[in-house]
């Protein structure tokens, strides 16, 4: 292991200690560095969400030949940098902010840490389901506005009877994809009493024995109180929710977004909310160019900042992934998570 030089590199969501941490519990030595934190960038045109300057990342990653990072920005030019280079550890499922071309033509490898926030998203999804279904996001509003008026909050059987909901057993819940998360939202559905229904394309229902898997989104749809979207986004599938599937599903049900904005078209969302369609929305994420400021004016809406990922224990998970990997790497094994 002495012949390597290793690096972490922390930003404003993953600290080098989270990282440096983890190393030093499977014996790895390790140098860290914390980048200029900046406001975060979304989008160039071969990475997307970073955070930092690809200039500053080369500068401080010169000379090692392992570089361990979450949110750096590693460019074309940077790997192009960095001769000593030979492993790329991120800490994301996806390494958006790497470009995998060029680290692949530079003989540089890549590994990730896939899954290391399912059982906080998994969590937060029940969150959002028994929210909507009792239909807390009204009834706060209503408490607020009534303590803003100064009314009194009366302590009555009678007050509950303006916010009958659902109970979750017995509830029809569609999943939209079948991977990490997914199988942790249906466990813990499935514990509540809740029906347990997947569409996913690419997984084999003949290896799924916790849930149905349907062949056709449309038969989802219409057949679930609830429908949470747990798909990974790609370029073909953006807006896979939208006005017409909405539609589809029976008026009232509730709709759940914890994976990435662009799976679901919010246009679409905040008309099927007013007309009575949908009688509850939550989303952890938001389309930038969504309206979002008529979106959060509704009363049965939930909005988060994308913080479903956001636990101390997904942080220390994907560093200790990481470190794990590194391991691997330094004694010659094969790495779990390469891309």
């Amino acid at each position: 292991m002495t012949d390597h030089r290793i690096l972490v590199i922390g930003d404003s969501y993953m600290t080098a200690e989270v990282f440096t941490r983890a190393f030093r519990e499977r014996g790895i030595e390790t140098d860290a560095v914390t980048m200029t934190i900046a406001e975060p960038t979304w989008d160039t045109a071969a990475i997307r969400e970073f955070e930092g300057d690809p200039a500053e990342v080369a500068r401080l990653a010169a000379g090692y030949d392992v570089v361990a990072f979450h949110a750096a920005p590693v460019t074309a030019e940077v790997i192009a940098a960095l001769p000593d280079l030979r492993l790329l550890g991120c800490a994301r499922g996806g390494p958006v902010n790497v470009d995998l071309d060029a680290a692949r033509e530079a003989g540089v490898r890549v590994t990730t840490t896939p899954g290391k926030n399912a059982d906080a998203v998994a969590d937060l999804t029940i969150g959002f389901l028994i929210s909507l279904v009792r239909n807390v996001p009204a009834s706060l509003r209503d408490v607020d506005d009534r303590v803003a008026d100064g009314r009194a909050l009366a302590e009555s059987t009678f007050e509950g009877a303006r916010w009958f909901g659902r109970e979750v057993k017995g509830l029809r819940l569609g999943l939209i994809g079948y991977g990490n998360v997914a199988r942790l939202v249906a466990a813990r559905a499935r514990a509540l009493g809740a029906i347990i229904t997947a569409y996913d394309p690419f997984v084999d229902p003949e290896a799924v024995t916790d849930a149905t898997i349907v062949g056709d989104l449309d038969a989802l749809l219409s057949a679930s109180d609830v429908v949470s979207v747990h798909a990974r986004a790609t370029a073909e599938n953006r807006h896979l929710i939208g006005r017409a599937q909405i539609e589809r599903m029976p008026r009232g049900a509730f709709l759940i977004n914890t994976a990435r904005e662009s799976l679901v078209e919010e246009h679409a969302l905040l008309d099927g909310l007013r007309s009575g369609q949908l009688a509850g929305v939550a989303l952890d994420v938001n389309e930038p160019d969504g309206p979002w400021r008529e979106l959060v004016a509704e009363p049965n809406l939930v909005l988060t900042p994308h913080l479903a990922g956001a636990t101390h224990e997904t942080l220390a998970r994907g560093a200790d992934m990481l470190a794990a990997e590194v391991e691997r790497f330094l004694a010659g094994g094969d790495l779990r998570w390469e891309r």
